[in-house]
């Protein structure tokens, strides 16, 4: 679990949250959770048996090919270790308090046999409430994708206080 970085680093907008893994049998699935803030009316999940349990899911990163070579040469033989490197991009503002305050975060690995096992947490501070650029994403094309010709491409962004957000996009 590499990002974000825990610690008394302040987070705002969208961070990455990021990391990889590998498995003997293959990893079939990472999923990204949080725990409860105090005060928190969100339901969390109650699978028994479940790594999530008591916990709030976010979301199910993106394996993307090539993004860890170093990983790959370290483990060349790891079923699917040219796409071990997996990826998310959190929008903080969607979070409880929309994005203010401390936030645990977990990523835990699904083999293809169903066992689990935690990557990691992160214990980090988001203040929204002090932001003051504008934030966003590109949403097409997709995390990964190869594209050329003439395509469409669309995103969105986000403007904390009374900041315009001015967006050029250069298709090269």
């Amino acid at each position: 679990f590499d990002t974000p970085v825990g610690g008394p680093t302040v987070l705002q907008g969208s961070f990455a949250v990021t990391g990889w893994a590998l498995d003997d049998v293959g990893v079939d699935r990472v999923e990204i959770w949080r725990d409860l803030v105090a005060g928190e009316t969100t339901m969390p999940y109650f699978g028994p048996g479940h790594p999530g349990h008591g916990k709030i899911f976010i979301a199910n990163p993106l394996f993307i090919d090539g993004s860890r070579p170093d990983v790959e040469a370290a483990y060349p033989t790891r079923p699917f270790a040219y796409r071990s490197g997996w990826g998310y991009l959190l929008l903080s503002w969607g979070l409880w308090a929309q994005g203010n305050g401390p936030y645990t975060l977990y990523a835990f690995a699904f083999d293809k046999d169903g066992r689990s096992t935690t990557l990691g947490t992160k214990t980090i501070t988001v203040s929204n409430a002090t932001a003051t650029k504008p934030f966003g994403a590109l949403d097409t094309p997709a995390y990964g994708a190869t594209v050329s010709g003439t395509f469409v491409n669309f995103g969105w962004a986000l403007t904390p206080n009374t900041t315009t957000p001015t967006c050029t996009i250069t298709n090269g």
